[in-house]
């Protein structure tokens, strides 16, 4: 069908352990194709896939990550279920929303769901979500992803070379999210 090929695909909301607020997932559900549409405007080059986006609590997060970047990374399930991996999370505790892979090619936005009380903030970390989608979803982004999954689980190390590569690329990735995401806050 022509003019269907970059629409942005597929989305859906999830709220993950006890106690997280049916309102907030709401709030999400009514936001998120908004700022969904505003990313793919932006960037318009490609869809931006399969995102479930998920809110729950602040200590459930890093074992969601670990579950859904191990097994897209093919790491075996007792490695992943006890290996932390914080580097493209940060601290749960002050986190707000990280964009993970996911298995089968999907990709998960992770909400911290008592972060999200606020309207504002909530656009902002939707619309920080989805820029990480789109780089995500660059060619090579997801290989990389891979690997740094398997070296930060230390199921297939990289050389210190490698691997500091990657690591400046991560940064590099979450300078350019923090960037984009203040240049289009100003037109949610």
């Amino acid at each position: 069908m022509p003019g269907t090929k970059n629409k942005p695909s597929q989305l859906s909301v999830l709220r993950y352990g006890a106690f997280v607020s049916r309102t907030a997932e709401q709030r999400v559900t009514s936001y998120a194709p908004t700022v969904r549409n505003l990313v793919h405007d932006h960037f318009g080059r490609r869809p931006l896939g399969a995102v479930t986006i998920i809110l729950t609590k602040p200590r459930l997060l890093l074992s969601l990550a670990n579950e859904a970047q191990g097994e897209a990374a093919g790491v075996p399930e007792n490695v992943w279920k006890t290996g932390v991996q914080q580097a493209i999370i940060g601290k749960p505790n002050d986190f707000r929303v990280a964009t993970v892979i996911a298995p089968k090619g999907a990709m998960w936005m992770l909400l911290s769901a008592p972060k999200m009380r606020d309207p504002k903030q909530l656009r902002l970390s939707l619309l920080r979500g989805f820029v990480e989608v789109d780089q995500l979803i660059r060619s090579g982004a997801r290989e990389n992803r891979v690997a740094w999954v398997r070296h930060e689980m230390n199921v297939a190390p990289l050389s210190k070379r490698q691997a500091n590569k990657l690591k400046a690329q991560i940064l590099a990735d979450g300078a350019e999210a923090e960037r984009i995401t203040t240049d289009l806050a100003r037109r949610l």
